[in-house]
C-alpha cells in the first residue's frame, strides 16, 4: 500500500468450453432443428393451401344456392300455372279431382324445395364466412332476427 490508502482487489474467473468435436451429436441436433423447421414451414403450407380451398368449396356452393333459388323460383311459378291450368280444367270438365290433387301436390313439393335450397343458401353462407375467418355474433344475430321474421 502507497501513500496509505486501502485497495480492494477483485478476481475474476472465466472457464470457457468448447467442444471441437462431439461425436457428431452437435451437428445432428442442428440437422434434427433445421428438419423440424422445414417439416413446420410445409404444415404450415398444407393448412394455407386447405384453407383456400375450403373457402373456394364454400364460395362455389354459395354461388351455386343462389342459382338453385331462382330455378326453385321458375319451378314454384310453373307448378303454380299448372295448378291453375288443372283447376280451371276441372271447373270445365275436361280435368278430374285426382288431376287437381296431384297438381296441387307438385306446388307443395316446389314450395318445400324452394325452402330446402333458402336453408342451404343460409347454412353456406355461414359456412363461408366462418372457413373464411369474418363470421361475427352480429351475423348470427341478423340471421336469427331474419328467421323470426320468416316464423
Amino acid at each position: 500500500q502507497i501513500g496509505g490508502g486501502a485497495s480492494d482487489r477483485t478476481q475474476i474467473a472465466l472457464n470457457l468450453t468448447i467442444p471441437i468435436y462431439s461425436g457428431g451429436a452437435t451437428s445432428s441436433r442442428r440437422r434434427a432443428a433445421e428438419y423440424r423447421v422445414l417439416e413446420a414451414k410445409e404444415s404450415l403450407e398444407l393448412s394455407q393451401r386447405q384453407l383456400t380451398q375450403n373457402i373456394r368449396n364454400a364460395y362455389r356452393r354459395v354461388n351455386t344456392d343462389v342459382l338453385v333459388i331462382a330455378q326453385r323460383q321458375r319451378s314454384i311459378t310453373s307448378t303454380q300455372s299448372a295448378l291453375d291450368a288443372t283447376e280451371l280444367g276441372a271447373e270445365v270438365g275436361t280435368r278430374n279431382i285426382v288431376e287437381v290433387l296431384l297438381a296441387r301436390e307438385n306446388l307443395y313439393q316446389a314450395l318445400r324445395l324452394y325452402d330446402d335450397a333458402r336453408y342451404n343458401y343460409v347454412i353456406d353462407g355461414l359456412i363461408l364466412k366462418q372457413v373464411a375467418g369474418i363470421l361475427t355474433p352480429q351475423d348470427i344475430l341478423e340471421l336469427n332476427e331474419w328467421l323470426q321474421q320468416g316464423v
